[in-house]
């Protein structure tokens, strides 16, 4: 009885999983979508569509070229950015939308608009990377990690369209394991919202506020945090130098930000951010070295979440859960 229930909540799910790929440093140089559409629980076809990048952003540094592998050749005559859109947004129908790490490709896709002087579009849209930390115990909810946790395909990791259908796969999972019909009622069954992008604001898929309007004060927790951030009521420890920021200076911006910066790993420690390179791209990685302090303390029960520098700044950078437009 309880698996065909698992089962039957699951296949009612319609969403769109996208993922988005940049050609520069700026979140809004969008060069490809990867597009995953699920139809009754079942994901049906899967897209990868490359767009020159929007206005003043069409230009591309050898890091990325090195991640994805497009190249200026490559979207040469591909449709412009403000074509392109149009017809993500199309193909998208009002639909929920999906990303893992919607963080990152939402704001994209805002700032990618911004660059082209265009609306905003309207979505609601989850996260399967938040959605995953309050249903998963992991040492890390990167892509590739959840992937291997939940025994799902990861084909070619930034590959837009590999990367769209892993998300997409990730939330129907998450969704039978919760039991769920709906994204809502996903990120409801575990005191999430899920985000909206709306005329000119927009909010993060993020914790649910309680009634107060805090969920917790945290620790030394500067009055001006936003309770729904991700660093918020965190335990957080450096290890490793990190590249673009000195010790002092990480310890003010999660203190900024509702965390408590520590010195060593103890069992108060609930996100450990690792420098020196460390990439974290596969299970094998986090057995040796510093992250093995995180292993120590995730088999003793306690929950810890390990970043890599890449992770710790893209969530720094995102300052709020939700804003408006400047223009």
């Amino acid at each position: 009885m309880g698996e065909s229930r698992h089962r039957r909540c699951a296949v009612s799910l319609d969403f769109v999983a996208v993922d988005v790929e940049t050609a520069n440093e700026q979140r809004g140089s969008i060069c490809s979508f990867g597009l995953s559409f699920v139809e009754n629980g079942k994901v049906v076809r899967t897209e990868n569509w490359l767009t020159r990048p929007p206005g003043e952003l069409d230009w591309f540094e050898g890091f990325n070229i090195g991640l994805h592998g497009i190249t200026p050749a490559m979207v040469k005559d591909a449709p412009p950015f403000q074509e392109r859109m149009a017809q993500v947004l199309e193909v998208i129908g009002g639909r929920p939308v999906v990303a893992h790490n919607a963080a990152f490709d939402i704001s994209a896709i805002r700032q990618g608009c911004d660059a082209d002087a265009l609306d905003w579009p309207e979505l609601t849209y989850g996260c399967t990377l938040v959605l995953g930390r309050r249903i998963l115990n992991l040492l890390s909810y990167r892509l590739p990690i959840v992937c291997a946790a939940l025994d799902i395909p990861l084909l070619a990791h930034h590959e837009a369209g590999a990367d769209a259908n892993a998300a997409a796969l990730i939330a129907l999972e998450l969704a039978r394991r919760q039991q769920a019909a709906s994204l809502e009622e996903l990120a409801a069954g575990v005191q999430m919202h899920l985000g909206k992008v709306s005329g000119n604001a927009w909010s993060g898929c993020a914790r649910t506020l309680s009634g107060s309007g805090v969920l917790g004060q945290a620790p030394g927790a500067s009055p001006d945090a936003d309770p729904a951030h991700p660093f918020y009521g965190q335990t957080i420890v450096f290890t490793g130098a990190l590249s673009l920021l000195p010790r002092q200076d990480a310890w003010a911006a999660v203190a900024s930000l509702g965390a408590t910066p520590e010195q060593g790993v103890n069992k108060r420690t609930t996100m450990l951010v690792i420098g020196d390179g460390f990439a974290g791209n596969c299970v094998e990685e986090f057995h040796s070295g510093k992250a093995a302090k995180a292993v120590h303390w995730q088999a003793k029960g306690h929950t810890i979440e390990v970043l890599t520098e890449g992770d710790f700044f893209g969530m720094l950078e995102e300052k709020t859960s939700s804003g408006t437009r400047q223009r």
